[in-house]
């Protein structure tokens, strides 16, 4: 190779990485949940016992850029506060926080921010934990995986149930053209958000069909993975224990998940945050803190 053409392709990944370095440090991410939810354990992890149910939160995170604000998953739907009818027996069964604090609103205040204020909504996957607040972000891009949206509607066989088609039905209306639908960025593949290295959206299917995770470069942090469902609990990753496989789509994708963020560990000093582990979540720093 000429040393002309080397010393150019040298410049331009020196380039890369100062550009990315300089955008890492305007970079918060800022950790809430959405309420939480009781379940035996052995429901989200194989060989785990049912009895006694654990209360696990329902996590979601924000992320302030200087290109835009970012919101990954948006937790249970917040007409559950005043309707508890809204979600079925699934209320019954999971018997939700649902204290008018947990709203998505109120949670993003604590960092002064509105709905309206979000340009990116980045849906780990559609299930009515991660995906039930979507339709109140009519100002910013839903960033969902095509398959996603497709099983959201249609199910296949076995894997419908965690679904509620009220949650995202401003999905298709966007499809349809309706004047007041929200954006839709349907992917079939990995997304880098803002063209910097620093918020990387990555397809991984395993929990749904449609399953998405996102990672975060951060200046002081490092590398940040959010899982979405593809990791339980750090056990999970950190011991390779399996979930449930009731609520695996494709096993094998999220056991490669596991052994993908384990080597984001090892060769960057990454590290991973779950949705709904509760001694993990306890020991993370709560909005308005946040992570740089």
């Amino acid at each position: 190779m000429p040393r002309k053409t080397i010393m150019a392709l040298a410049a331009l990944v020196l380039g890369t990485a100062f550009s990315t370095a300089s955008q890492a440090e305007d970079i918060k991410l800022y950790v809430f949940s959405s309420g939480a939810l009781t379940i035996g354990k052995g429901v989200l992890q194989n060989m785990a016992p049912m009895t006694p149910e654990i209360q696990v939160p329902v996590g979601f995170f924000v992320v302030k850029h200087p290109k835009g604000n970012v919101v990954f998953d948006t937790g249970n739907n917040d007409k559950i506060i005043n309707d508890p009818s809204y979600w079925g027996e699934a209320f019954k069964a999971l018997k939700p926080v649902n204290s008018p604090d947990i709203a998505i609103d109120a949670q993003l205040q604590k960092i002064g921010l509105k709905p309206d204020d979000i340009k990116f909504v980045v849906v780990s996957h559609l299930h009515l934990d991660h995906g039930g607040n979507v339709a109140k972000f009519p100002k910013s891009i839903i960033v969902a995986q095509k398959s996603e949206i497709q099983n959201a509607f249609w199910p296949e066989p076995g894997t419908g149930g965690p679904y509620i088609l009220g949650d995202y039905m401003s999905l298709r209306a966007a499809a349809m053209g309706a004047p007041d639908a929200v954006k839709v960025m349907q992917l079939e593949g990995d997304m880098d958000l803002f063209g910097d290295g620093t918020v990387v959206v990555k397809r991984w299917v395993g929990h749904t069909p449609g399953s998405q995770m996102m990672t975060v470069r951060l200046k002081n942090k490092g590398l940040t993975i959010l899982t979405g469902d593809n990791v339980y609990f750090r056990d999970n990753v950190e011991k390779n224990l399996p979930p449930n496989i009731v609520l695996a789509y494709s096993p094998s994708g999220i056991l490669s998940a596991y052994e993908w963020i384990r080597l984001q560990m090892a060769t960057e000093k990454a590290d991973f945050f779950t949705a709904h582990d509760p001694d993990a979540f306890k020991a993370m720093k709560k909005a308005p803190e946040f992570y740089d």
